[in-house]
């Protein structure tokens, strides 16, 4: 089972996206708020859903290369601002814009399990901005 760690500082959003994510049968490792909730949780997960400002400033961007590039973990950032991600981040599959529909979830979770398994998958339709597949064109 692929365990996701939420890291996002508004506790009814977080709260949202645990049930939205257990329900579609994934395990969550955790919810962090900041880069150093996020350290401790990393080791026990395999995605990541990241907001770009925390209680710790506008960490979100490094927690996400940090995640990506330290754990192998696979991120998608989850914000209201996908324009402050927009030039991409290094090791970061993406964005998306919040707020995250549970189908959007459910479609950017499939894709980035297929991404972790090396199959090439096209992104989601819905606001999925890849910046991997961006850098390709």
């Amino acid at each position: 089972m692929k365990r996701v760690l939420i890291v996002e500082d508004d506790a009814l959003i977080a709260i949202d996206l645990q049930h939205i994510i257990h329900d579609l049968g994934y395990e969550i490792s955790g919810i962090a708020n900041s880069f150093e909730s996020a350290k401790r949780l990393a080791p026990h997960s395999d995605f990541a859903l990241v907001d770009v400002h925390l209680t710790d400033g506008a960490t979100g961007p490094r927690i996400g290369q940090f995640l990506a590039d330290e754990f192998g973990i696979s991120v998608v950032m989850v914000t209201a601002n996908p324009e402050v991600v927009a030039d991409g981040i290094s090791g970061v599959i993406g964005v998306i814009s919040k707020p995250a529909q549970p189908a959007t979830i459910k479609q950017v979770l499939e894709f980035m399990l297929n991404h972790k398994n090396h199959q090439l998958p096209h992104p989601p339709a819905l606001r999925l901005l890849s910046f991997e597949r961006r850098d390709r064109i």
